[in-house]
């Protein structure tokens, strides 16, 4: 049975914070049925073409990143309107599975982004950091190493991640991130015959895929790795979920106790 404390500290939970919490709940499932429907939609998917080159941008970005990683530098970065990319990037190919791991970086980039983003989709106030973060990253890679169309592409987000992060509404805001990490996540699977050919077919040309890329430096079938990555970036997207779900337990429960310590504080100087 509850104490009079209990249910004080639940009845101003509720009050206050109830919505804010369902709130998050409501942003993601908005979230999920834009990311699948939206593709759909005739004109809509039109509207959808940028989030596929945005997808490009954090597929060569994680080449790219992955690569300095190593020790090597990401010297350029390339997107096509067909949505097609090419990182440039110089490192040790000569060291064991360096190569692997920048191939990697490309493929998981997307997933890794969604789950950054779910976790900070969980707040509004984190969302908007998220997105100005992002927006930042944009400018970066401006700054540093897109060419042509991709400096479009870059210059274009990093002000509408910008913007919203600073002019819309915390739940405006929220929502974006969380389509924006949905719709990166399910890029992966939307263009999944990537994962399954062994050579890509890019506005620089063909050359070897990122999976046959791994098999030539780890050993194996290109279309084994391209099943493993795809199990991955499911886990990954798993993990991101599971981070929002934890994270939206923490806030209801850190507001909780804070409720509770004021309505004993409260009820202490009652009893004085």
């Amino acid at each position: 049975e509850k104490s009079a404390l209990g249910f004080v500290a639940e009845e101003e939970l509720l009050r206050q914070t109830g919505p804010d919490h369902k709130s998050a709940w409501r942003a993601l499932v908005i979230a999920v049925l834009v990311a699948l429907v939206l593709p759909w939609v005739p004109v809509a998917s039109l509207l959808a073409r940028p989030l596929v080159w945005l997808s490009t941008l954090a597929h060569e970005g994680g080449h790219g990143v992955a690569a300095v990683l190593v020790g090597g530098t990401f010297t350029k970065l390339q997107i096509f309107p067909d949505a097609s990319g090419v990182a440039h990037s110089s490192y040790d190919a000569g060291v064991a599975g360096v190569a692997a791991v920048v191939s990697l970086g490309g493929l998981l980039g997307p997933a890794l982004s969604a789950l950054v983003l779910l976790w900070m989709g969980v707040s509004a106030r984190l969302s908007r950091v998220a997105l100005v973060l992002a927006g930042l990253v944009c400018g970066a890679f401006v700054v540093t190493v897109t060419d042509g169309f991709a400096t479009a592409i870059a210059l274009g987000w990093g002000a509408v991640f910008i913007a919203l992060g600073v002019l819309t509404s915390s739940s405006t805001a929220r929502i974006a991130v969380l389509v924006l990490a949905v719709e990166l996540w399910a890029s992966v699977y939307s263009r999944a015959d990537y994962l399954f050919v062994g050579e890509a077919h890019t506005g620089a040309g063909v050359m070897p895929s990122d999976v046959a890329q791994i098999a030539n430096s780890l050993g194996g079938h290109y279309l084994a790795w391209g099943v493993a990555i795809a199990l991955v970036s499911l886990l990954l997207f798993g993990v991101g979920i599971a981070g929002f779900m934890l994270g939206d337990a923490a806030i209801v429960g850190f507001r909780r106790r804070r409720l509770e310590r004021k309505a004993a504080k409260q009820r202490a100087a009652n009893a004085r």
